[in-house]
C-alpha cells in the first residue's frame, strides 16, 4: 500500500533523533481508525517501525469497545507497528512499556504535573485521562506475526463533550500552551523505540511501571461486580491481570472485571 506525506510530521530540524523508527509513514487526512489500516500493512508485510497516522480520526477506538474521541486536527493519533520476537510470554510487559514511554513523554511537556498510568495504559494528567493505548496482535497459528499499538493523545483540544468533560484533559488544558504536535510525537517515537528495543533484550519494566501506577498502595475509588469501594492496587501479575487489596482478601481481576471510579 502506497504512503501518503504530509509535511507537518517531518522531523523537526532542530531535535535530534535517537532511533530510527518512523521511517515509513502512511497519512490520512481523515480516517476511521488508524489501527484498522495498520493491521492491514502488518498482514501486507509493513516493517517494524511503519507508522500510520491521521488529522482527523472517525471512528477511533478504546480499550473494551469504547469510542476515542478526538476533535480534528487538535491531538495526536497514530499507530505503531511492531514484530516482536521471543516475547509471547512478555506480552503484557510490551504494554507496560508503550504506557511508561507515553507518561514520561507528556511528563516532559508538562513538569511538575501528576502524570500517572492507570491500569493497564491509559495516562492520567492530574487524575483526568489524557491518552489512551489500544494494543492489537496479529497471528499467524501460534506464532505471533506482529503487533499493532494505537495512540490517541489529547493536546489542544479544550473543550469535551458534555459527557466525558469531567474525566478528560489535554496538555493545552493543563499548561495554558498550544502544543507542538510534530515534537511531541518523535519524542514519543523515541522513548518507545528505546524502551521497546530494550524489552527486546530482556530488560524487565515491571518496577517502573508501579511506581507510575495510579492507586498502587493507596486506596483509590473503584467498582467491581455491582460493589463500590476504595482499595488499594498491589500490583499486576504477567497476564496483566491487576491485583487489588479487597476487605476479605487479594483479588485479581481482568479489563472488563474492573472500573476505576475518577475523582
Amino acid at each position: 500500500m502506497k504512503a501518503e506525506f504530509h509535511p507537518w510530521y517531518f522531523p523537526p530540524e532542530d531535535q535530534t533523533r535517537q532511533g530510527s523508527w518512523g521511517n515509513v509513514i502512511h497519512y490520512r487526512a481523515a480516517y476511521p481508525s488508524t489501527n484498522t489500516l495498520a493491521m492491514t500493512l502488518l498482514s501486507e508485510g509493513a516493517e517494524e517501525g511503519t507508522i500510520v497516522i491521521t488529522d482527523d480520526q472517525t471512528q477511533g477506538r478504546g480499550q473494551k469497545g469504547t469510542v476515542w474521541q478526538s476533535s480534528p486536527g487538535e491531538n495526536l493519533t497514530f499507530s505503531l507497528i511492531l514484530r516482536p520476537q521471543n516475547i509471547e510470554r512478555r506480552l503484557f510487559s510490551l504494554t507496560q512499556v508503550v504506557a511508561i514511554a507515553l507518561r514520561n513523554t507528556i511528563l516532559a511537556h508538562c513538569p511538575g504535573e501528576e502524570v500517572l498510568i492507570k491500569w493497564p495504559n491509559d495516562i492520567l494528567l492530574n487524575k483526568k485521562k489524557v491518552a489512551g493505548v489500544l494494543a492489537e496482535s496479529q497471528w499467524e497459528g501460534t506464532s505471533l506475526k506482529g503487533f499493532v499499538i494505537g495512540m490517541g493523545i489529547n493536546l489542544n483540544q479544550v473543550s469535551f463533550e458534555e459527557a466525558i468533560s469531567h474525566k478528560a484533559t489535554s496538555l493545552a488544558l493543563v499548561t495554558g500552551q498550544t502544543i507542538d504536535k510534530k515534537s511531541l510525537m518523535w519524542s514519543l517515537l523515541d522513548h518507545l523505540e528505546s524502551g521497546i528495543t530494550g524489552l527486546y533484550r530482556g530488560d524487565h519494566p515491571g518496577r517502573t511501571y508501579l511506581s507510575m501506577l495510579y492507586g498502587y498502595q493507596e486506596p483509590v475509588k473503584m467498582r467491581w461486580e455491582g460493589e463500590e469501594g476504595e482499595n488499594p492496587v498491589l500490583g499486576v501479575n504477567s497476564l496483566g491481570h491487576v491485583a487489588i487489596q479487597l476487605s476479605h482478601g487479594i483479588r485479581h481481576f481482568d479489563l472488563k472485571e474492573i472500573e476505576f471510579i475518577l475523582p
